[in-house]
């Protein structure tokens, strides 16, 4: 039932719950930890049994659940006052009592230790209870029943409702130490908590005890320490108001004497020491460490270390440790404005497609791809090979602007604090022939699409459009899972790779013609008023025609008093044509509406229920008719004050963009054919294995790489494959709650989520990217498949993908905390005329439901109203 933190080892999770063991491992390590024991899971156990516990804790997992915080709350309390209400046996009082008389009696600190406490993945910091200074036999029993009873507080049953573990798989431990009579203490972060930095520690110290600093009641003085040297990099001393004693039973908080209040904690020798102690901890344990620590009696002690959950985990493979200082760009995050986590089969579809453009633009066969990375689910890439030459962070950052404003603006941040170490620190980027070759292809075709831009849309629409109904008679032809597998990484997505390059180059032209008229027209006329009317409703795009599509189809089923339902002709057209979509739709893990129809029916019902007079097909129309005319009006005015041969170029440039521009979603479109292709392949493969018994359920295949997959059908008797997919589906749903992904993040670990910027009072800026102003009420939208948009509502959120487009319908004006102007919600913002603006920093958690604002389109502004605006 007992046993010292000597006898224990990190092993011993189970019956010394998470902090036993840890502590136990760093007495084993030489680290200085007070002496003490652990009143082991079995003494727990003991008591639940002896107090016939079981039933009160099995009815509390039935109604323990986060929509129910009522219910959780009421029957969490209620099974605390059971534990509260017991008493130890008494042959387990009579051990705990030896116990601490052996530890030389006086006062002690009282620490809980549950069995799913302080893992990698979930710490449960502040979770349970624990006491300090406890002097005596009798009230050291109490504390330890105290412990036990606060494993069922409420806000640890909810903590392990929100980590997805069974209520009844944990026990708890108790952990009773020798009390450090502590004149300063604090914590030590081995890694920097807040820019998430592996190579800077965050110390923090005040006098007196260390519940202070923890509970958050003192401001603490802070150092930012150089991992490696020591070096003391910040130094902030803070004016302490309290600080934590002993009192009489426990602990009290008292204000700060006078003469300490200004006075560092620690001097700097004494924080080399501390340094040196989190060191050590976090070399021991192989992760970066949230170190509680105590000085007493002229050194420091360590009270409790646990892994610093809260890091986003480094993108892999790790670079060399001679590579120097690498740059990382989410790609994910970038591209497709995705917080999400890629499934693993996610994963290996973009893998496989990056590999099939290296092989295109290197000639080799199986490139090897060290900047390719992959962190919490989501696709880095490293650029640093890109930035040898302080012009190349400029070119990079120009090219990035029109896709995520922010993004670019922080790569200009980073370029003056760590532009130095890697400028001219290593080799750039090499350009071959292969790539030369590539490059020459693709400019032939955007030369083809820039002299004849109608005939070259239509041909790679058909283009891939044949070579999507050549690889589905291929694909029926498949059998065997490694056959499969290789079909997808190396057919599928070599094809995939040029549906994406192709179109690209054709919509090269269109992105030069409207770079050049934004030159000219505000060269000519002084601003872009003249040009903003010609950027709306722009024809050929596949995602526009298909919101376009739905309004059709919600006002005949309308018109014609029908239900919607899956089984409908009119419905299953739009399925044929568009049921490769879904939200997160480069996720070949996503379920597509073809399989789910309810998001589009759901859209169909809400778009009935409009009462709003506005007919979105007419009104797309009449935009189309007045960039026409306003294309018109532009050359007329050039005519009359640049003459007719400027006017004859500006005509050329409109139509080329006219004719073009629409098809910059045609590559996403015809993209997501190729995911759900290569999805309905996976699905094969997972029937096959559920045949054999290796999997569960066909879906859980998009949880398994594709090296699991070739290795099941090799070994099939040794390869059930549930464990493997449960622990995937267990890191991607975690992964899932996360709520920030970093924009760059360096090798180091340093992540930048955004930018040093501040906002005018009243006012929220970001890039215009649609013109327009609106004035309407806030909804904040996570998931646009389980939000009801009411018309004319501004639609806030992190960004947008195809999936999302039914809600421009309803939508007055569109908020976006990512994204430029070429990012998806931007382009079709302007082509529905709604007043759009993007990069707006924090906006789904800086505004609220019902919020009114004024959306300015046109200068990136959002005015936050009091009421209505007359």
């Amino acid at each position: 039932m007992i046993r010292t933190l000597a006898d224990l080892h990190i092993h011993d999770l189970a019956h010394a719950g998470g902090k036993g063991a840890r502590l136990g491992a760093m007495v084993g390590a030489g680290l200085p930890v007070p002496a003490g024991f652990v009143v082991l899971t079995d003494a727990y156990r003991l008591f639940v049994e002896t107090h016939g516990l079981h039933a009160a804790i099995h009815a509390l997992r039935a109604t323990a659940s986060l929509e129910r915080m009522d219910a959780l709350t009421g029957a969490a309390h209620a099974l605390q006052q059971r534990f509260l209400a017991a008493e130890l046996p008494a042959a387990l009082r009579s051990v705990i009592v030896q116990a601490y008389e052996a530890l030389g009696a006086g006062p002690v600190a009282v620490r809980s230790s549950a069995t799913a406490e302080d893992l990698p993945d979930a710490s449960f910091a502040g979770q349970h209870d624990s006491y300090l200074y406890i002097d005596g036999p009798d009230a050291l029993c109490d504390a330890v029943l105290r412990c036990w009873a606060s494993l069922w507080n409420p806000r640890a049953v909810a903590y392990r409702c929100q980590q997805d573990l069974h209520l009844d798989d944990v026990a708890l431990a108790v952990v009773v130490q020798r009390m450090v009579p502590a004149e300063r203490a604090g914590v030590l972060f081995t890694a920097h908590p807040i820019n998430h930095c592996r190579d800077q520690m965050l110390l923090s110290a005040s006098w007196g005890l260390g519940e202070a600093v923890v509970s958050g009641e003192v401001s603490p003085d802070q150092w930012v320490v150089e991992g490696r040297s020591g070096a003391i990099l910040e130094t902030h001393v803070a004016l302490k108001e309290v600080m934590t004693v002993r009192a009489a039973s426990g602990t009290t908080t008292h204000p700060m004497p006078e003469e300490l209040r200004a006075v560092p904690a620690l001097s700097a020798q004494e924080v080399a020491q501390v340094v040196e102690l989190g060191r050590r901890a976090a070399a021991f344990f192989g992760s970066p460490q949230d170190v509680e620590w105590a000085w007493a009696e002229g050194q420091a002690y360590l009270v409790q270390s646990r892994p610093i959950t809260s890091l986003f985990p480094l993108p892999e493979p790790l670079p060399e440790p001679h590579d120097g200082l690498r740059l990382y760009l989410c790609l994910t995050l970038h591209a497709q404005q995705m917080c999400q986590p890629l499934t693993p089969s996610g994963i290996e579809w973009w893998r496989a497609l990056v590999a099939s453009i290296t092989t295109a633009t290197t000639g080799k066969a199986q490139p090897a791809m060290p900047w390719f990375k992959v962190g919490a689910g989501r696709i880095f890439v490293d650029t640093t090979a890109l930035l040898r030459t302080a012009e190349a962070w400029q070119q990079l950052g120009t090219a990035l602007a029109d896709k995520d404003a922010i993004t670019s603006v922080a790569l200009m941040e980073l370029q003056q604090r760590i532009g130095p170490a890697i400028i001219n620190q290593g080799p750039g980027l090499q350009m071959g022939l292969p790539m030369l070759s590539l490059g020459m292809r693709l400019a032939w075709r955007a030369l083809l699409a820039a002299l004849g831009p109608d005939q070259e849309r239509k041909r790679v629409v058909a283009e891939t459009d044949q070579a999507l109904e050549e690889l589905e008679c291929a694909a029926a032809q498949l059998s065997g899972v490694t056959a499969r597998i290789d079909f997808i990484e190396h057919v599928l997505a070599r094809q995939g790779a040029m549906v994406w390059l192709v179109p690209v180059a054709v919509i090269i032209p269109a992105l030069m013609a409207e770079q050049e008229l934004k030159r000219r027209v505000e060269q000519w006329f002084g601003d872009l008023e003249l040009f903003r009317p010609i950027q709306r409703a722009l024809p050929y795009n596949p995602t526009t025609e298909m919101g376009l599509e739905l309004w059709r189809l919600a006002q005949r089923f309308k018109a014609e008093g029908l239900e919607p339902h899956g089984d409908h002709p009119a419905i299953k057209r739009f399925l044929l044509r568009y049921g490769h979509r879904a939200l997160w739709e480069i996720d070949p893990g996503m379920a597509r509406w073809d399989e789910q129809p309810d998001y589009i029916l759901s859209v169909l019902r809400r778009y009935m229920d409009q009462t709003d007079a506005r007919d979105q097909v007419q009104q797309f129309h009449a935009h189309e008719k007045a960039a026409r005319a306003a294309a018109d009006a532009l050359v007329a005015r050039v005519a009359q004050q640049q003459g007719r041969r400027a006017a004859w170029f500006v005509r050329q440039l409109l139509r080329i963009y006219r004719q073009l521009g629409g098809v910059r979603e045609q590559p996403k479109f015809d993209g997501s054919r190729m995911i759900a292709l290569a999805r309905r392949i996976l699905q094969q493969v997972g029937a096959e294995l559920v045949a054999r018994g290796q999997l569960a359920e066909v879906n859980d295949v998009f949880f398994l790489s594709f090296a699991e997959l070739r290795a099941a059908e090799r070994q099939p008797a040794a390869n059930d494959l549930r464990q493997q997919v449960a622990a995937a589906q267990r890191a991607y749903q975690q992964e899932q709650q996360r709520r920030a992904v970093p924009r760059w993040m360096t090798s180091n670990g340093e992540c930048i989520f955004g930018v040093s910027s501040s906002n005018v009072e009243g006012q929220l800026s970001g890039i215009p990217v649609s013109a327009g102003t609106y004035t309407g009420q806030v909804r904040i939208v996570h998931d646009p498949t389980s939000t009801t948009l009411a018309p004319g509502e501004i639609l806030v959120c992190r960004g947008t993908d195809p999936a999302w487009t039914p809600l421009f319908l309803s939508a007055g004006a569109l908020i976006m905390e990512t994204g430029g102007a070429v990012s998806h919600g931007s382009v079709v913002a302007r082509e529905y005329g709604l007043p759009a603006v993007a990069g707006v920093a924090g906006a789904t958690t800086r505004l609220h439901d019902g919020q009114w604002v004024r959306v300015n389109g046109a200068t990136g502004h959002v005015e936050l109203l009091e009421h209505k605006a007359a």
